[in-house]
């Protein structure tokens, strides 16, 4: 008697309790969510830095070639921008790069070029949740080679 009396008494506990793990998992889901969301936007983040880094190489190593004649300003920044268009992940934000490119009037042997690229980055749902970011995160990167 007391045995089944036992058995009953912890069946009603754990009767009592099955909805406590759906619970818990609805409180926790959010935070989870949240953190997933981190993670996807962090990397998507650096992702993109590492595009933009290799637009501005491209970009370099394309106007310090010996060609004659050399690229303007304007082939040179297109090299970056298609590049870009190509791999950079956005997210409906404007898709237009600022490409800026500092060189001599009159490129000769072992004079700078240096190609900055610059993006600003859209997220996804980080920004919106939390209302302290209101600016807008801008990526930039910048490379310097010797013309050729």
């Amino acid at each position: 008697m007391a045995l089944a009396q036992a058995y009953t008494e912890k069946y009603l506990v754990r009767k009592n309790q099955l909805g406590a793990s759906a619970i818990e998992f609805a409180i926790v889901l959010p935070l989870l969510m949240l953190v997933l969301d981190g993670v996807t936007e962090f990397s998507l983040l650096l992702y993109d830095k590492v595009i933009l880094t290799n637009a501005a190489r491209e970009a370099a190593r394309t106007g310090i070639i010996i060609k004659a004649p050399k690229l303007t300003n304007a082939e040179i920044s297109q090299v970056a921008q298609d590049y870009c268009r190509n791999f950079l992940i956005s997210f409906g934000a404007s898709e237009s790069t600022l490409v800026t490119i500092n060189q001599t009037f009159d490129p000769v042997y072992q004079s700078p070029l240096t190609v900055s690229v610059s993006f600003k980055y859209k997220s996804l749902l980080i920004s919106s949740i939390i209302t302290s970011i209101k600016s807008p995160i801008i990526l930039t990167s910048t490379v310097t080679l010797l013309n050729e």
